[in-house]
């Protein structure tokens, strides 16, 4: 079951998940959106199945709206300890999403969603499952939670790969497919070593022993020094 949750960050309207028309026609089983991510949606033409946060982003004809259209709203009060697309996240599983696909987790005015968000990529209740948050060319994933210690990525050359530890260090780190290539080698929080890797081919893979490893796959950019 696919799940797709919109968050109230930037969203790519030419994303190749969205598909506007008749639910029939949609590429996912569910759309959940996180208060404000319903507006999102409803700029990419889509419509969630439920709404799901404080509302404080959307004001009281905005919900009535999406009721009037079949639109389940979920309220929490704004003193919680989740965060709204936290709590998207946690609504699509519970309802049995294998595949969850995060739209509009990153940019926005608040940097510190945008990292929340990554994070979110940790939670053990995800274990399992392939989580992702996307936006426009880049695609966000974790190694290393719940025992999900390889990811094959399919690309074109000159994609860009960025690995970055989630934990103190990262050990086992190994590539094909990369300009640059790391074989069972260290990566530790801070360094910058992992950054901006190359696809040589139209695809790659990254594995890991030990520790928690984001990896960051931007599509379309050719070789770029950072």
């Amino acid at each position: 079951m696919k799940a797709l949750i919109v968050a109230d960050g930037d969203v790519n309207p030419a994303h190749p998940l969205i598909v506007a028309g008749a639910p029939s026609d949609r590429p996912v089983d569910l759309i959940v959106a996180a208060d404000g991510g319903a507006r999102k949606a409803e700029l990419l033409g889509l419509l969630p199945d439920v709404v799901i946060g404080d509302m404080d982003s959307l004001a009281p004809e905005q919900l009535l709206a999406l009721e009037g259209r079949g639109v389940e709203i979920q309220r929490h009060p704004r003193a919680k300890n989740e965060s709204d697309t936290e709590l998207a996240v946690l609504e699509a599983v519970r309802r049995g999403a294998t595949e969850v696909v995060v739209l509009g987790a990153l940019g926005g005015s608040r940097f510190e969603h945008t990292l929340a968000n990554v994070l979110l990529l940790t939670l053990p209740q995800l274990a399992g499952r392939e989580v992702m948050l996307v936006d426009g060319p880049t695609t966000v994933r974790v190694l290393g939670v719940a025992g999900l210690d390889r990811l094959e990525l399919r690309g074109t050359p000159g994609d860009l790969v960025s690995l970055l530890p989630l934990t103190e260090v990262v050990n086992g780190v190994t590539t094909t497919g990369l300009t640059y290539p790391l074989a069972g080698e260290t990566l530790r929080q801070g360094s910058a070593r992992g950054v901006s890797n190359v696809f040589l081919g139209p695809e790659c893979a990254v594995s890991t022993t030990a520790g928690r490893l984001a990896v960051i796959h931007t599509r379309g950019q050719g070789y770029a020094n950072a």
